[in-house]
C-alpha cells in the first residue's frame, strides 16, 4: 500500500508582522471585540489531495510529466514531478490568550449556536509529487508547483443567529464557505523558508480511515473505508504572496502584512476531526477502496485503489500585529473583526 504525503496542508495559521515592535492581536467579532491574542488555534481539519494518489502511482511507475516546483535539488535545478490539487478547509477553535465576553460566543462545534459565530477558512494550491519510493518503505516527496493552477485561500465570518445561517460540519464538509467573505489571497511558499520539499512516510497496516468518535457531530461515510497510516511534515507558507483579492475593511482593523501557515503535520488515520464528504462546496473525494492504497499487477505496475487521498491535519500558531502609524489601533491579522456588534435578536 502507498500514501503519500501532501506539502503545506492547512495546518497551522500563524501571523507574524514584520516589525520592531510586535504587540497581540485585538479582533472585533460578531459578538464584540476580543483583545490580547496571542495566537489563532484551529481545530484540527482534513486535507484532500486530489489526484495526488495517482500522481504517486504515475510517478512510481517511471513517468515523470515534467512539472516544476520551487526547490532547487542538490543538481542545482528545481525538482519536476506530477501535479495534484490541494484543498483543506477549517474553523477555528481558540483564540490563545484573548480577553473578553466575545470569547464565550466563538463556535467550536459543540453544543448550541444560538447566540454564536463562526470563523472559517478554505484553502486550495497545486503541488507536485517529484519522488516515489516503494522500497523499502513507502515514501513520497512533495514540493510546491512553480506554476498554480489552482490557488487561494479564504477566510469566511458568519453570525449563525442569521437567517439561513449553515454552522460549518466536517463529517458532512458543508458550511466552511457559506459565511462573509473577509479576505481572499494566494498560497506561496514563505519568504523566510528556503523551499516547501515535504515528505510522508506509510506505516504498517491497514486501519479504517477513522473520525473524531463523536457522534453527535455527524459521522462521515468515509470514516469505514480502509486506509494506509502514516505521517508526514511540510515548512511554512505564506497566505499573503500577493495584493489579497478580497480584502474586507470592514472586517480588518489594520493592513495585514504577512498571513503564514506553519507548525504542519499530516496523519492516518483520523482521530481528531471527520474525513470530509466534501470540500468547498462541490468537490468530492474519491479514495477507492484504500485511501492511499495501491497495488502491483504484473506487466501494468503499481495500480492506485483511487486517484485521491484524504490526511488529517492540526491547524495553530503565532499571531503578531504592529501598531499602526500615528494610532493607537492595532494593525494587522483580525480575524472576527466586523463594524458592527451582533444586533439584539427577537
Amino acid at each position: 500500500m502507498i500514501k503519500f504525503k501532501q506539502i503545506a496542508v492547512a495546518a497551522a495559521l500563524a501571523s507574524a508582522f514584520a516589525a520592531a515592535h510586535a504587540a497581540p492581536i485585538s479582533v472585533f467579532t460578531p459578538n464584540g471585540q476580543v483583545s490580547g491574542i496571542a495566537a489563532f488555534d484551529w481545530a484540527p481539519s482534513p486535507v484532500l489531495a486530489q489526484g495526488g494518489n495517482a500522481a504517486f502511482v504515475k510517478l512510481a511507475n517511471g513517468t515523470n510529466d515534467g512539472v516544476a516546483g520551487i526547490t532547487n535539488t542538490t543538481a542545482g535545478f528545481p525538482l519536476t514531478g506530477n501535479a495534484f490539487t490541494v484543498y483543506s478547509q477549517g474553523r477555528l477553535n481558540l483564540f490563545q490568550n484573548g480577553t473578553g465576553a466575545a470569547t464565550a460566543g466563538l463556535w467550536t462545534g459543540a453544543g448550541s449556536t444560538a447566540g454564536k459565530y463562526e470563523i472559517t477558512f478554505e484553502l486550495a494550491y497545486t503541488e507536485i509529487v517529484g519522488v516515489a519510493n516503494t522500497f523499502p518503505t513507502n515514501q513520497a516527496f512533495f514540493d510546491f508547483a512553480a506554476t498554480q493552477t489552482i490557488n487561494y485561500f479564504r477566510v469566511y465570518v458568519q453570525d449563525l443567529d442569521d437567517a439561513g445561517a449553515v454552522a460549518s460540519n466536517y463529517a458532512s464538509g458543508n458550511g466552511f464557505n457559506d459565511g462573509k467573505l473577509v479576505f481572499e489571497g494566494k498560497v506561496a511558499p514563505a519568504a523566510s523558508q528556503a523551499g516547501v520539499f515535504s515528505d510522508f512516510k506509510v506505516g504498517a497496516g491497514v486501519t479504517p480511515l477513522g473520525s473524531d468518535g463523536d457522534a453527535s457531530n455527524g459521522t462521515s461515510s468515509l470514516s469505514s473505508v480502509n486506509s494506509v497510516n502514516g505521517s508526514g511534515s511540510t515548512p511554512i507558507i505564506d497566505l499573503l504572496s500577493v495584493i489579497p483579492t478580497t480584502y474586507d475593511l470592514s472586517f480588518w482593523n489594520g493592513v495585514l502584512t504577512e498571513f503564514l501557515i506553519s507548525n504542519i503535520n499530516q496523519n492516518l488515520p483520523f482521530t481528531s476531526v471527520d474525513p470530509s464528504e466534501k470540500f468547498h462546496g462541490s468537490i468530492t473525494p474519491n479514495v477507492g477502496t484504500t485511501n492511499g492504497g495501491t497495488s502491483f499487477q504484473p506487466g501494468v505496475g503499481l495500480v492506485a485503489s483511487g486517484p485521491d487521498i484524504l490526511f488529517q491535519t492540526d491547524p495553530n500558531g503565532p499571531l503578531q500585529a504592529v501598531p499602526e502609524p500615528g494610532t493607537l489601533a492595532l494593525a494587522g491579522l483580525a480575524l472576527g473583526g466586523l463594524a458592527l456588534a451582533r444586533r439584539r435578536k427577537a
